[in-house]
């Protein structure tokens, strides 16, 4: 049993050090968006594109089970994105809805995943 939780959190590990690839990944492109945001007078906050990308979310994810949990790991990418090109903007501070200043609490959604039976 203890080499079978050893391999599952090698595993994980390994699925972690990916995840973290990504994420620098991801924040290079969050980079080179804050430029082109600051470059052309954009306001970092996009309410529309953030709704659309916590949809896809929800539409793309295959285990109804991750959904939720999904949709916060992406609420939280969009927020160190926000916050990392308000930095990049000189610091100053994002007031925008305080939905987006999470603190370890899950965001209320009000989404559905597809297909999911509507409760009788």
């Amino acid at each position: 049993m203890a080499a079978q939780m050893k391999k599952l959190r090698e595993d994980i590990d390994r699925i972690d050090s990916e995840i973290l690839k990504l994420y620098e990944e991801r924040m290079d492109v969050v980079r080179a968006i804050g430029q082109y945001k600051i470059e052309n007078g954009l306001p970092v906050y996009d309410a529309a594109r953030e709704d659309e990308k916590i949809e896809k979310v929800f539409s793309s994810v295959h285990n109804e089970q991750y959904a939720d949990g999904a949709a916060q790991l992406f609420i939280t990418l969009m927020q160190a994105s926000r916050e990392f090109q308000e930095e990049l903007a000189g610091g100053a501070d994002w007031d925008g809805p305080d939905d987006f200043n999470w603190d370890g609490e899950p965001v209320e959604l009000e989404l559905e995943f597809p297909g999911a039976k509507a409760d009788e």
